[in-house]
């Protein structure tokens, strides 16, 4: 697991508008020249916030998924979902 590919990951998205129109077109296109696993790309898609976050993934940074409510996460659905994970190792 790469958390520093997942961390700039969700800093592009914040940043890149373009970026992140492609990830509401085809998020499998958009995502396809990342350095990923399946597993991550799957939670990425699936707004897995949990899983990201014990992965490493900084909580201000996967914020950024809920302003523009991307793979259904939004504000209430990231509080949700982020609820009991574990600090990353």
């Amino acid at each position: 697991m790469s958390a520093y590919h997942l961390n700039k990951l969700c800093h592009r998205l914040h940043h890149d508008r373009a970026f992140r129109e492609a990830l509401q077109a085809d998020p499998g296109k958009a995502l396809a020249d990342w350095p990923l696993s399946d597993a991550e790309r799957t939670a990425f898609v699936a707004g897995d916030i949990k899983r990201l976050y014990e992965w490493g993934t900084h909580p201000y940074l996967l914020g950024h998924m809920s302003r523009w409510s991307l793979f259904g996460v939004t504000p209430t659905v990231y509080a949700e979902r982020i609820r009991g994970a574990r600090d990353p190792a």
